[in-house]
């Protein structure tokens, strides 16, 4: 567990192909190494770490190391000064983290050249992610029943997550539990509520199609992400981003 973290200073971000092989001395930030493609390894003095895709990598500041990485590995990194309690690298899985798109794909882009408000949300998805660092062993530990249990409504979700009828009180039914406790539940495993999930998850594959330039307008969007109004789709893509949707590819 990567424990307290105190005195947060982000110094860089950026999202780009790794290099083939690479040695690290004495390294000068703590860093999450968020692996979006490919996979590689990192040899420390005591250990090995395969980073694959999916994944992030704690790295703290002051470690050495080096590293090899399949062709065409793509990664996001941020780089952070702090009071940190834990000093040894570690691996986790991110796919309870329900701002991982955002972190991934659009972290390091708002962090860079960003608009004040962008890289505020970029601070909060940082902090959401410190929480979810510190809950997630706890979770595998002492939470593999109620993980069980949420299974059918996790897969429910994924499969209509952008039906427009999805309701959050149809989870709990699928698995048999009153809504209030599936949201208890559910606000453990992904450090969200159902609702907040869904809005991220969302509202990033809105930003992925506008991105690409393959629709005929946001309200076109809008449907496609689940939303039958593209007005309330607008204000939420621009609480998640700090900016509307029309203004993505200005």
């Amino acid at each position: 567990m990567i424990g307290i973290v105190k005195d947060v200073e982000i110094s860089s971000s950026f999202r780009k192909e790794t290099k083939p092989y690479g040695k690290i001395e004495n390294r000068k930030t703590y860093a999450f190494i968020f692996k979006i493609s490919g996979s590689t390894e990192y040899n420390f003095d005591t250990e090995k770490i395969t980073l694959r895709a999916g994944d992030m990598l704690y790295l703290p500041c002051g470690i050495s190391y080096e590293y090899t990485a399949t062709p065409g590995s793509l990664y996001t990194s941020i780089n952070f000064l702090a009071d940190v309690e834990n000093q040894a690298p570690m691996v986790y899985e991110m796919d309870g983290f329900h701002k991982i798109d955002f972190v991934c794909d659009s972290f390091s882009t708002l962090w860079n050249v960003g608009s004040l408000s962008e890289k505020y949300t970029c601070l909060s998805a940082f902090y959401d992610l410190l929480s979810y660092l510190n809950g997630a062993e706890h979770w595998n530990d002492q939470h593999k029943k109620q993980t069980r249990m949420m299974e059918p409504a996790i897969e429910y979700l994924k499969a209509h997550l952008f039906d427009p009828g999805l309701k959050t009180e149809d989870l709990s039914a699928l698995c048999g539990i009153s809504d209030t406790y599936f949201r208890k539940l559910f606000l453990a495993r992904f450090h969200a509520s159902p609702q907040e999930y869904i809005i991220s998850k969302r509202i990033s594959h809105a930003k992925e199609i506008i991105e690409s330039g393959d629709f005929d307008s946001i309200a076109e969007v809008a449907e496609l992400v689940g939303y039958k109004d593209p007005l309330y789709f607008s204000k939420a893509f621009k609480k998640m981003y700090g900016i509307s949707p029309s203004g993505v590819n200005r």
